[in-house]
């Protein structure tokens, strides 16, 4: 996302971007439709993510709060990160307490108020990763509270990484193969 200016005199902190007309992944979503989203647009999203996930991370940041609302579209459909309002340095991490986030994207460590790393946004990629299939808002037959309580316990974690895992296997591994056969 570009940098367009900022301002940080009390009582206006605020950072100014380049504008997105497709507006939010969310939005997106809800417009498609449940189950809508061709396979090669799932990859596509999923990647810009990635990268600017990796991006991110390659320069020690957290976001911590990665979710549809939070991946902005431009007019071609790329994505770009945005939100950076609970990001912090990984290696200013300690516990999370007095953190604010959105429960049914919030890895359990994040829930449980307890250290963190990467891997909090990793695990909110892999929910993000499950709406961009499905089109469905995450636990939606629940309350969020509901939801942190079954992802701290366990009773929802295992699925999350199975429809992670068959992602991978699916969309981003046969990719892989195709680009190294091309290059062969």
């Amino acid at each position: 996302m570009q940098f367009v200016a900022a301002c940080k005199k009390p009582p206006v902190f605020c950072i100014i971007t380049e504008y997105l007309s497709g507006g939010s992944l969310r939005k997106y979503l809800i417009q498609e439709g449940p189950h809508s989203v061709p396979h090669n647009l799932v990859l596509k999203l999923a990647l810009d993510i990635a990268r600017g996930m990796q991006y991110l991370h390659s320069q020690g940041i957290l976001h911590r709060d990665l979710k549809s609302e939070n991946l902005l579209l431009g007019e071609d459909l790329c994505v770009k990160v945005a939100d950076f309002g609970i990001s912090c340095l990984e290696s200013q991490t300690g516990s999370a307490k007095g953190f604010t986030g959105t429960y049914r994207w919030m890895a359990p460590e994040m829930i449980k108020e307890k250290r963190h790393t990467k891997k909090v946004d990793v695990y909110s990629f892999a929910i993000v990763l499950w709406e961009i299939l499905t089109g469905l808002t995450p636990f939606d037959n629940m309350t969020p509270e509901q939801a942190a309580y079954a992802v701290t316990h366990k009773v929802l974690y295992l699925h999350i990484i199975l429809v992670y895992c068959i992602f991978m296997v699916i969309f981003l591994f046969p990719y892989t193969w195709i680009r190294r056969s091309e290059n062969n």
